[in-house]
């Protein structure tokens, strides 16, 4: 086969399946050079060279395959490998139903028993059964640290996250949900293999979905996004639109997620990616790093997803 003949077909960004004299490769389209193509092995991020004239048949109708985990507690919740990096992401950003099995409480703002919601309000979210599938908000930087470190711990993974050298957040002095700071330096390990909030850069990889769309998954938000034109004014349930090109959701809109930064103390802003329910269209773009805020403050905007690094 020639490379004007697969051309003719194929873009790059495209997953194929290439049957070739010794057998068959799934991947993602990267490169077409002078005399091979170059895909990178959905599954495990894994490049792959192979020779025009060694390629057989291919077929284009193929979706990418997902390397997927369940989250020990949950096995609603999922986490994705992201193709060529060393990291998984979550699917969604965390549920009220996920944080509450672990924390004991959800704090969330949009849930029916919060007396304070308005009529409106109340009418919209009582479209849904319930709010577990709702991103968890009203979450603090600090309250999404100490998530982690307890989720960490509750699996049997190092915690990446540490105060005054201790990675036990029982031990840090700290009560989430009570507009409090840790004052103490919160540092990361960003090489340990528990659960920890993205970088502004992991987070935007991942939101990029291996595209170039304006919003994660699309340039039409609608198709992608709870924002101010579709909301409501209230969060949804996760994972109601469609998926970005690595299988995420909710990139864009319905929540704010906080992101990693190394020293947060009760003075320091925090940056948080993706826009919200009740934001313009501006703020849910991939490439927006406009919004931040101080780590110990909680609002019903921000939510947080999870990124564990490769073993």
């Amino acid at each position: 086969m020639t490379r004007q003949e697969l051309e003719e077909d194929v873009n790059v960004g495209d997953t194929v399946k290439i049957t070739t004299k010794s057998g068959e490769f799934t991947g993602r389209v990267e490169e077409f050079g002078e005399s091979a193509i170059r895909l990178t092995n959905p599954d495990n991020g894994k490049p792959k060279r192979i020779a025009y004239d060694f390629i057989m048949e291919y077929d284009t109708d193929v979706a990418p395959a997902a390397d997927v985990i369940s989250i020990g507690i949950d096995t609603e919740s999922k986490m994705v490998a992201i193709p060529g990096k060393n990291y998984r992401m979550g699917q969604t950003p965390v549920t009220q139903r996920l944080y509450k099995k672990l924390m004991g409480e959800n704090p969330s703002w949009f849930q029916f028993s919060n007396d304070d919601l308005d009529d409106d309000q109340q009418e919209n979210l009582e479209e849904n059964i319930n709010t577990d599938n709702n991103p968890v908000e009203n979450i603090s930087w600090y309250d999404a640290v100490y998530f982690c470190n307890k989720l960490s711990l509750k699996e049997g993974l190092t915690p990446a996250y540490s105060v005054d050298g201790e990675t036990d957040p029982e031990y840090w002095g700290y009560t989430p949900h009570q507009d409090e700071s840790i004052e103490s330096e919160v540092e990361c390990d960003f090489d340990s293999n528990g659960y920890r909030l993205p970088t502004n850069d992991e987070w935007e990889e991942a939101a990029n979905g291996g595209e170039s769309y304006t919003y994660s998954g699309s340039d039409d938000l609608d198709k992608v996004g709870w924002y101010d034109d579709n909301s409501n004014n209230v969060t949804h349930p996760v994972a109601q639109k469609m998926e970005n090109g690595y299988g995420l959701y909710d990139m864009s809109g319905n929540v704010w997620e906080w992101v990693c930064v190394s020293r947060p103390n009760s003075s320091v802003k925090s940056f948080y990616r993706g826009g919200c329910y009740i934001d313009g269209a501006e703020y849910c773009e991939v490439e927006n790093r406009l919004k931040y805020y101080l780590a110990y403050r909680r609002c019903s905007y921000n939510g947080f997803r999870l990124l564990r690094t490769l073993d």
